[in-house]
């Protein structure tokens, strides 16, 4: 019964609010786009059929001027024209478009990305010289220049020089670029008056010189011009609107814009080598002429996204019918909430009495229940967890305060200079103690609060050997005998932490390892993990004292008590440091000794051969 009802009124709050979302906004948004996609389809193949018979007439033209003995320049000619034209999509989501001719003589010429032209003294003064530049920028490049024409164009589309005493002086009070600075222009002189541009350099009126653009041409230059009037475009620009009176850049996606013209690009190629004509790219499409018995071609190829620029342009609806949509969602939800509120009341006291049934009519909330019942019991362990902490940290520090008041007020008296020296040397034995137990509780309370590690590489063999050595006096004045496998074993890890760890484990097995025993040291590898064993001889460790060794001040067996020295949380560190680098550790009583255990991840890319190196001391 319970389940029908937890089912009747999910079906009751999500039927409303599933009809109201999908059919207010999903529909009617799919209908808007669906109608803007079309509408925008019509638009383009206008386009489409608008460039084609610009195609033609540029064609027309093209002859006319090869009949007027233009020769080469009548080709540069089509290409600047060409490339102007090819801004017919650049409104329709940034679209692209490529044009492209081929004669009887398998003579090619396509629009550009990047073109100019400029004239040496004014506009249509002289000749008129051509600038190429795709041969040598790749798609930074394009972007560069594009975006260093957007910034330092003024008042026309593409970057304009005029002389300051040509036709447009009047204009050298208003735009900067009429003060007197020319374009020196340094490339590979091509037939029919054009160059194949390495360098656009702008000459300031106080000789200053900045570099506009530095393309990949190979080659020597073998041309250098100045030129007083320069005009230079890219399809990458955006176009100019005003706004308070200044003209600003239009918003433009020069990546997407790019990405568009380089596919109308790579259709033509295909088109060029005659591969088949499928275009494999949405929004692709090729038109035109081609005669395949002449090799004669004059095509368009163009590259936009209607569904993109349907979204696009629709945006404003998008978010009003969402708006409405919401509105009508949030008063269906506020007239059902009415209808939940009391389950949500009935958790809301449980969870503050401090237990929450699991067992109510909403399965969510049973289950939202359940995660608060569990966060509460880890509540409350982690706070007994604390209190045990600190109980027993103060328990530690209790001892040597009692015994530096003791002798503190001994000293205030008048006694033997013998005892005064007794007495002193106790202080101080106790207050660095003490000094070591801070120590080791805050480097225990920065591992148990997560603090970042120092990882770098390092071989783990050599790690433990540079701890070893310090213990040698040690380990000779108690007559115990260290053997150790340490086959190379490369890992990442904090280095300090490990060394600590490694101290911690050594000092524990000389601490407990008796007069003439001896200690077992072995580094394995098993499966992606790095194993360490550290076997001492000596009394095992009671059962059950074995699961609490890894807690803090825990002191077991007499063989742990204060006397044997440490501070009670030089396992609790290991373990911490081990758990904070991925790892694990264990502990077990063997026959004659107790042996401890700690795991750590590998690097995965560390060889699987290992040198083995056995050491006696």
């Amino acid at each position: 019964m319970e389940k029908l009802r937890a089912y009747r009124l999910r079906r009751r709050i999500a039927v409303p609010l599933m009809l109201a979302f999908s059919v207010l906004w999903l529909g009617t948004m799919a209908l808007l786009t669906a109608s803007t996609q079309d509408r925008l389809d019509i638009t383009v193949q206008r386009i489409y059929k608008d460039a084609r018979d610009d195609l033609e007439e540029q064609w027309s033209y093209y002859e006319a001027n090869l009949e007027n003995g233009l020769g080469a320049e009548a080709e540069h000619i089509m290409v600047d024209n060409l490339s102007s034209s090819s801004l017919a999509f650049t409104d329709i989501a940034e679209g692209g478009m490529a044009f492209v001719t081929r004669d009887e003589e398998n003579h090619v010429i396509q629009s550009q990305l990047a073109w100019g032209y400029g004239h040496e003294a004014d506009v249509d003064m002289g000749q008129r010289w051509h600038l190429r530049f795709d041969n040598g920028l790749d798609d930074a490049g394009q972007l560069e220049l594009a975006q260093w024409i957007m910034e330092h164009r003024l008042q026309h589309w593409s970057y304009t020089l005029y002389p300051p005493d040509g036709w447009f002086a009047e204009d050298a009070a208003k735009d900067p670029n009429c003060d007197g600075r020319y374009a020196r222009i340094t490339g590979i002189e091509l037939p029919g008056y054009a160059i194949e541009v390495q360098k656009v350099e702008i000459v300031h009126p106080d000789g200053t010189i900045e570099t506009m653009v530095e393309t990949t041409t190979p080659g020597e230059p073998t041309i250098t011009l100045d030129l007083h009037y320069v005009k230079i475009s890219s399809v990458l620009l955006p176009g100019l609107s005003y706004s308070g009176g200044e003209l600003e850049n239009s918003p433009v996606d020069m990546q997407l814009r790019l990405k568009n013209f380089r596919e109308t690009q790579a259709i033509v190629s295909r088109e060029l080598a005659d591969e088949d004509r499928v275009v494999q790219t949405r929004g692709g499409e090729i038109t035109g002429m081609s005669n395949g018995s002449s090799g004669t071609m004059r095509m368009v190829a163009g590259q936009c996204s209607t569904l993109t620029a349907a979204i696009e342009e629709e945006q404003f609806l998008y978010i009003s019918t969402f708006l409405l949509t919401a509105a009508v969602v949030l008063l269906l939800s506020g007239h059902l909430s009415r209808k939940v509120t009391s389950p949500v009341e009935e958790l809301s006291q449980q969870a503050a009495a401090g237990h929450c049934r699991v067992d109510g009519p909403i399965t969510e909330l049973n289950a939202l229940a359940v995660s608060f019942n569990r966060a509460q019991d880890q509540l409350a362990g982690q706070l007994r967890r604390e209190r045990e902490f600190t109980r027993a940290a103060a328990h530690e520090l209790k001892t040597p305060l009692a015994v530096l008041r003791t002798h503190a007020e001994a000293l205030r008296e008048d006694i033997l200079p013998e005892k005064r020296e007794q007495y002193l040397g106790i202080v101080l034995e106790e207050c660095d103690r003490m000094a070591e137990l801070v120590g080791r509780l805050l480097e225990f309370s920065r591992l148990e609060s997560g603090a970042a590690l120092h990882r770098e590489p390092l071989e783990f063999a050599g790690l433990i050997r540079e701890v070893l050595e310090p213990l040698e006096l040690q380990l000779e004045q108690k007559q115990i005998r260290l053997t150790a496998d340490l086959p190379e074993l490369p890992l990442t890890g904090d280095r300090e932490r490990l060394r600590e760890v490694v101290g911690n484990l050594l000092s524990n097995a000389l601490r407990h390892c008796p007069t003439g025993g001896e200690i077992r040291l072995a580094l394995t590898r098993e499966a992606g993990w790095a194993c360490l064993s550290v076997r001492n001889d000596g009394l095992p460790i009671p059962a059950e004292d074995l699961p609490h060794l890894w807690e803090p001040f825990f002191r077991g067996d007499r063989s742990r008590s204060r006397k044997s020295g440490g501070t009670g949380l030089g396992l609790a560190i290991v373990q911490a440091a081990v758990t904070a680098h991925g790892g694990s550790c264990s502990v077990e009583n063997l026959g004659q000794g107790v042996c401890f255990r700690i795991r750590l991840p590998l690097d995965p890319d560390s060889t699987s051969g290992t040198a083995n190196t056995s050491e006696h001391a």
